[in-house]
């Protein structure tokens, strides 16, 4: 039996109708699967509420109103004097005083936020490979292809399977040096949305570094002539949003170094359409070459091409040797 701590922090705001609304909080924290911190407390609208975990680390609730009423909460670490925030997790809630159960679990320099009543446990976290150089550093979000990499990429590799809702889409291109030469052994990371426009839960337990692009992701090598592939469908805009059609892309030198590059959008999408000349010129002058591609058809889908230009205008690039 795991030990739990138990810390209840009550304010009785909603019992009084002087005071303003607000959410209701029940977090648990998980930590390392040692022990866990139980959190109950109210915070009203328009404040900020901050409570202690455990030694260097708390919890910052907030709520707020963006559009909708909206709860923030941030898992931060004062160790060393300095304040970071380690991970959080944002959530619209339309009821005055409703109760919001959170969890977070704290896996060393991992973290697993979830809308859920219980925290998931860091033991099923899948395999994070050692991160190469990120440019720029200040890069937060580039370690998520490393997790659950498989051992084994090809160049031509699956991002949604057959089965998935869709019209079918392949998307392929070349890696380029900044010599203008083809490179093998690039790894191509890309993940989108399904056909409804939403990142799809994975199928296990990931932590934040990585559970937010979903279930629909993917790997490819470059081969000898620098060819990537990825056979998948094609993603849908977000509901409710003038974002054009995209897939994210990052790259990995191996033994060099890792970036994301603009995200791919397609020039027949409407809503690419409507963009402003000044936005349709910065993606085709995009990080990692042109991020802009002309679907053509093929049979019952689509075929996208988009070359990849090794640094491209990625800050603080600096070329070198990868290690194969």
């Amino acid at each position: 039996m795991r030990p739990v701590i138990a810390l209840l922090f009550l304010v009785p705001a909603l019992a009084r109708a002087a005071e303003p609304p607000g959410a209701s909080f029940d977090v648990w924290v998980n930590l390392a699967d040692q022990r866990r911190v139980h959190l109950a407390f109210n915070v009203p609208d328009g404040t900020t509420h901050q409570m202690q975990v455990e030694g260097d680390l708390s919890l910052m609730a907030r709520v707020w109103w963006p559009d909708v009423r909206t709860v923030n909460l941030t898992l931060i670490s004062t160790a060393g004097g300095a304040v970071r925030n380690l991970t959080g997790i944002a959530k619209p809630t339309k009821r005055d005083g409703e109760v919001l159960h959170l969890a977070i679990s704290v896996c060393g320099d991992r973290y697993i936020s979830l809308a859920e009543p219980e925290p998931a446990p860091c033991r099923a976290l899948p395999p994070l490979s050692k991160p190469d150089r990120v440019f720029p550093e200040s890069c937060t979000y580039c370690t998520g292809p490393y997790e659950d990499m498989p051992a084994t990429i090809t160049s031509h590799e699956r991002i949604a399977p057959p089965s998935e809702p869709g019209e079918p889409m392949t998307l392929t291109g070349r890696v380029i040096g900044p010599d203008g030469k083809p490179r093998a052994g690039v790894i191509i990371y890309a993940y989108h949305t399904d056909v409804w426009g939403l990142y799809p839960a994975p199928e296990r337990v990931r932590s934040d570094a990585s559970s937010f692009h979903g279930r629909l992701r993917g790997w490819s090598r470059s081969d000898a002539d620098g060819r990537y592939t990825f056979d998948t469908i094609r993603p849908a805009s977000y509901p409710n949003s003038t974002n054009p059609q995209h897939v994210h892309m990052h790259v990995i030198e191996p033994g060099c170094g890792t970036y994301a590059i603009d995200e791919l959008m397609f020039t027949d999408d409407p809503m690419y359409q409507r963009l402003t000349e000044a936005d349709r010129e910065r993606i085709v002058q995009g990080i990692g070459g042109p991020a802009i591609a002309t679907p053509r058809r093929k049979g019952k889908g689509w075929e996208v091409t988009r070359d990849v230009h090794l640094g491209e205008k990625v800050p603080g690039y600096e070329a070198c040797a990868m290690v194969k």
